[in-house]
């Protein structure tokens, strides 16, 4: 059996000191663009790799981050998750990704694994940010936290999404489109987006002069079998909405489905808009009309602020908004027949 490429050897085709390809692996932006490049190429080409256990024991750093998600079938979730991963492979560190499917007794036990694994910071999303026992979890942590659009008694710095302008953006838009029945259906956890969406809503309905009684906050609990029927419920009957807005890919799914089931057309016998569903916003017919976000950045910029709290341990905490945005396309309408 061929022995395992070392370090020297990488030296050696690479045409660099040993030190330059401990620079590399160790810390890549020490390296100019030119011999990095070099290096690198001599790691494929010998099948070499570091020795992630022995540099961290070296520099008490494991180069790797953790980021804990509730659900990765859920498109924001992905692909911020990507884009992070991204950002930090640039700067020379992995991204070990765990989901919890909405279950924060596993998100506890995910934090324990990732802490054993002794990542360096954590890129952090809940299910539930009133669950006592996972808070006493997150605060025994002892690493750097990047709390991602929850509301958290931890001491860590955090990356919202302004909820409430793009929502209230929406309302405005189908009430002056004639409509007074108005709906919108969120998950049904606790977490700060819910939150934020569902005072927005009524706050908007209620700054457009729609009577109160006649508007619906429905929140379905997030596992898939929920999603059909409370759409047909929703749906249903005289008094049902002539417009939802709707979060979430596989919720907007269930909704078109259940409208079609009771022949209510898009947008004429219903408007719909969708949020953080931009995935599928432009595959439908009509195209949707969405409140989404720039998913790409966030994970950018989430990344970028843990990398900057890894280097600067003791900086004061930073809280930062990135905005939310309403795109119009063909799902909504006036009221017809009502």
């Amino acid at each position: 059996m061929s022995r395992r490429p070392t370090i020297r050897d990488v030296a050696r085709v690479a045409g660099v000191a040993t030190v330059t390809v401990s620079r590399v692996a160790n810390d890549p932006a020490l390296v100019s663009p030119t011999t990095r490049a070099r290096v690198e190429q001599a790691m494929r080409d010998l099948g070499y790799v570091a020795n992630a256990a022995a540099r961290s024991m070296r520099t008490r750093l494991s180069r790797s981050i953790g980021c804990l998600v509730p659900d990765l079938v859920a498109y924001p979730n992905a692909a911020i998750a990507q884009a992070a991963e991204r950002h930090l492979a640039a700067a020379g560190y992995s991204l070990l990704l765990t989901s919890s499917d909405y279950d924060p007794a596993a998100e506890i036990r995910a934090l324990e694994a990732l802490r054993t694994r002794q990542v360096d910071g954590l890129l952090l999303y809940v299910s539930d940010e009133t669950d006592p026992a996972l808070n006493r979890a997150l605060a025994r942590l002892d690493m750097p936290l990047l709390v991602l659009d929850r509301t958290l008694a931890v001491d860590a710095d955090v990356l919202l999404s302004a909820h409430e302008p793009a929502l209230q953006e929406a309302v405005r838009h189908l009430a002056g489109l004639g409509h007074r029945r108005l709906a919108i259906m969120l998950s049904g956890l606790r977490v700060r987006p819910v939150v934020e969406r569902r005072r927005a809503f009524l706050r908007a309905v209620a700054e457009a002069g729609l009577d109160a009684l006649a508007q619906r906050v429905v929140e379905v609990p997030p596992e898939d079998h929920h999603r059909l029927r409370a759409a047909q419920d929703l749906l249903a009957g005289p008094a049902a909405p002539t417009a939802v807005l709707v979060e979430g890919s596989r919720q907007v799914r269930a909704v078109l489905a259940a409208a079609r089931g009771l022949d209510r057309s898009i947008p004429h016998g219903l408007s719909l808009i969708a949020l953080d569903a931009s995935d599928i916003a432009t595959v439908t017919t009509p195209e949707l009309t969405t409140v989404t976000r720039d998913y790409e950045r966030i994970g950018r910029v989430a990344a970028g602020l843990l990398l900057e709290r890894l280097a600067a341990p003791g900086a004061p905490w930073r809280r930062v908004e990135l905005e939310s945005r309403v795109e119009l396309r063909g799902s909504c309408g006036p009221v017809w027949g009502d």
